[in-house]
C-alpha cells in the first residue's frame, strides 16, 4: 500500500464495528476491483470471533467473496489456515445472500432492515428495551410484577420495590429481581440471561421435589438449589433441549459491550439534565458513569451521540461543561466538579 493509504483504517473500523456507512461503501468497491486489499482483509479477519460476526453482522458484497487464483499473499499458520477453510464457504454464502439485496436495491448494499431497538415503561416504572421484534406482555398485582419474555431479546432495568418481586419467564425459566438491571435473550435452544446491575435468581422451569420422607431443612435446601444466583457481570444460558445445568461465566466489560450491542443507537438530547443523559447511558453500556456531585444531575445538555461511546460523551463533559472524569477500574468513570 502506498503512503496514506487508507486501507489498513477502513478495515479496522468494519472489523471494530465502527465503520461509517461512506467508509463502507470505499472499503466494498476498494474489495471488489483490488486483489491486494483482499488479502489484506483476510489476513487482518484471522481471528475466529471476526470470522464467526461475518454472518450476522456484515454485509459486504459477493464480488470478492471467492478465491482469486493468482492472487499474492503470505501463507497463513496452520491454525489460521484451519479457521480460513472452516468459515470460507459459510462466509461467501453470507456475502452472496448480501449481494443479491443489494443488486435488488440498485447498488445500495443495504439489507432489510429489522425492526429497531425501541424503549417501553411499565407501569411501575421499568424501562425495558426491545430488541427489534421482541415481545412481552405483562401482568402486576399488589403482590407482584410478572413478564413474559415471548419471543426475541429485552433488557430489563427494574424499579425498586421489595413488597412486589419483579420476574421474567421466557420459556418456562425464571428471573426473578427486585431491583436491578439483566438481559434476557429467548433463542430455539435456550435462554440466556446476563445481569448487568445488582442479582437475580435463575430458575429452571421446574423445582425437583423432595423426598416424601425428607425434613423441613432438607426441603429448604432443595428448594434453595432449585435456583441459582447471579451477579452482576454473570451470564448464564439455560438449555431448553436438556436437563443440563446452566452454563455460568463471569464476562469482561468488552464481553458484555458485544452482547448488548444491539442497544446502541444514535441518542438525542435537547437540555436535558446531565443526570437523565447518564441513566440513559448506563443502562446500555457497561461502563458506567458516576455522578460524585449531586449537583451535576441538574446540568442541562444538549447532545447527539451514539449510545455506546460513553469516552466521547465524557471528553464532551470536560470540554464543553467544565466536568472532571476520573477512570475507577474497568468500568467506572466518576465525573465531579473541579475543586
Amino acid at each position: 500500500m502506498s503512503p496514506g493509504d487508507p486501507l489498513d483504517r477502513l478495515i479496522a473500523d468494519w472489523l471494530d464495528n465502527t465503520i461509517s456507512p461512506e467508509d463502507f461503501r470505499a472499503l466494498d468497491a476498494r474489495l471488489r476491483t483490488d486483489p491486494a486489499a483482499r488479502a489484506a482483509l483476510r489476513r487482518a479477519a484471522r481471528f475466529d470471533s471476526a470470522l464467526r460476526d461475518w454472518a450476522t453482522r456484515h454485509e459486504l458484497s459477493a464480488a470478492w467473496a471467492g478465491a482469486d487464483v493468482a492472487e499474492p499473499a503470505p501463507p497463513l499458520t496452520r491454525a489460521a489456515s484451519s479457521l480460513f477453510r472452516r468459515w470460507r464457504w459459510p462466509l461467501a454464502a453470507a456475502a452472496a445472500a448480501a449481494l443479491s439485496v443489494a443488486t435488488y436495491h440498485f447498488g445500495t448494499l443495504s439489507a432489510p432492515q429489522s425492526p429497531a431497538p425501541s424503549t417501553r415503561e411499565l407501569a411501575d416504572g421499568t424501562v425495558v428495551e426491545l430488541n427489534g421484534a421482541a415481545v412481552i406482555t405483562s401482568d402486576f398485582t399488589a403482590t407482584e410484577r410478572r413478564v413474559r419474555l415471548e419471543r426475541g431479546e429485552a433488557h430489563f432495568t427494574v424499579t425498586k420495590d421489595a413488597a412486589r418481586p419483579f420476574t421474567v419467564t421466557a420459556a418456562g425459566i425464571s428471573v426473578r429481581a427486585v431491583g436491578t438491571a439483566f438481559n434476557v435473550r429467548l433463542a430455539d435452544t435456550g435462554v440466556e440471561v446476563l445481569v448487568t446491575e445488582g442479582q437475580v435468581r435463575l430458575q429452571p422451569p421446574s423445582a425437583p421435589a423432595a423426598p416424601a420422607h425428607s425434613t423441613s431443612a432438607e426441603a429448604a435446601e432443595a428448594a434453595a438449589a432449585s435456583g441459582r444466583m447471579l451477579a452482576a457481570r454473570q451470564r448464564a444460558v439455560v438449555a431448553l433441549t436438556s436437563a443440563a445445568a446452566p452454563e455460568v461465566a463471569t464476562l469482561t466489560p468488552s464481553e458484555i459491550a458485544r452482547v448488548l450491542a444491539w442497544q446502541h443507537r444514535l441518542l438525542n438530547f435537547t437540555a436535558t439534565p446531565l443526570g437523565e443523559v447518564v441513566a440513559a447511558l448506563n443502562r446500555r453500556n457497561a461502563t458506567q458513569l458516576v455522578l460524585a456531585d449531586p449537583g451535576l444531575a441538574a446540568l442541562r445538555v444538549s447532545a447527539s451521540l451514539r449510545s455506546d461511546n460513553v469516552h466521547g460523551f465524557v471528553k464532551l463533559l470536560e470540554t464543553g461543561f467544565d466536568v472532571r472524569a476520573e477512570q475507577r477500574g474497568d468500568a467506572e468513570i466518576l465525573l465531579t466538579r473541579p475543586p
